[in-house]
């Protein structure tokens, strides 16, 4: 039986994959700083365990012995993390040396790794571009092996409202309240959408080959381009609200009228020849029902965070 080690377990993604390993009676052990709220299903098991504490870090990868590590572990955010230099630093750069380290020992199994299009001047950028050419420098010289996606927009049942705000929850929660949607700029830009499940398959599946792209960075996501103006009238119809759409200046850290699409060729080459994604609207509609059972505790966050 395989066994993986996933940093960031208890997360959105974290989660999504975990499942997909279930999926294929894998062996789980999570390592996160936080212990998930909930039972853990069988052959999943939490590790407590910082990214950023080496002792710790080597500690608990060598007692578990997995046979490939998913490094999902980091704080998000765009404007958010221009706030906090140092935590982002810490947690998005340190957080990777860590187990580059295992790697210079010749004691670090295949990893997973996951950047992002960098589009924007930020410190999230910034810190998740740094960590990529970290890993593909220890991939060109033979020490590492693995597989580095780019994630496009993520979107599905589990993700995070606050303190990160993320477009799809807090769009969704609006809507269902009928409160006023607000988007940064003039919601021309453009995302691409791609569904939890596909993602989590998507990593899963390439960590399965036997040849390991290594440096070759593989963008995920539908190849679809929409707008945000798009994004949120889909929502406001599927939820059948009466929220209206309201435009503000883009934050610091973001630009304006940016394009967002995958080039999916990779996938195809490289994981799974003529993928099928999960459908856009049945994906939205899925996670709007998600978000209409959260809990009043929750629901009473989201809406004190944003003063709503």
């Amino acid at each position: 039986m395989k066994k993986v080690a996933i940093t960031g377990g208890s997360g959105f993604v974290g989660t999504a994959i975990y499942k997909e390993c279930l999926k294929r009676n894998y062996e789980v052990v999570l390592f996160d700083r936080t212990e998930p709220n909930y039972q853990l299903p069988k052959n999943v098991k939490w590790v407590q365990c910082d990214v950023v504490d080496l002792k710790l870090v080597t500690e608990v990868t060598l007692k578990e012995n997995p046979d490939e590590i998913y490094l999902i572990a980091g704080v998000l955010g765009t404007s958010e993390l221009n706030e906090t230099p140092y935590k982002a630093s810490k947690n998005n750069i340190l957080g990777v040396c860590t187990f580059m380290e295992l790697a210079v020992a010749g004691k670090l199994p295949p990893i997973f790794y996951v950047t992002k299009p960098n589009v924007w001047d930020n410190l999230y950028t910034f810190t998740k571009e740094t960590s990529e050419k970290i890993i593909k420098y220890y991939m060109e010289e033979g020490i590492v092996q693995g597989v580095i996606h780019k994630w496009f927009n993520a979107y599905g049942e589990g993700q995070h409202t606050h303190p990160v705000r993320k477009a799809v929850p807090y769009f969704i929660l609006c809507a269902l309240h009928n409160l006023p949607i607000v988007i940064w700029g003039n919601g021309k830009q453009t995302v691409d959408m791609i569904y939890i499940e596909d993602i989590a398959y998507l990593a899963v599946e390439a960590m399965s080959k036997e040849s390991l792209t290594n440096q070759n960075v593989i963008e995920i996501g539908r190849g679809i381009e929409i707008t945000v103006n798009q994004l949120a009238k889909d929502i406001i119809k599927f939820t059948k609200s009466n929220s209206k759409i309201m435009h503000k200046e883009m934050r610091n850290g973001e630009t304006a009228d940016t394009k967002l699409v995958a080039d999916i060729s990779g996938i195809n080459n490289h994981i799974h020849k003529d993928f099928e994604f999960y459908d856009y609207e049945k994906g939205l509609l899925n996670t709007i029902e998600y978000y209409k059972n959260i809990s009043k505790e929750h629901l009473d966050s989201f809406l004190n965070f944003y003063k709503l």
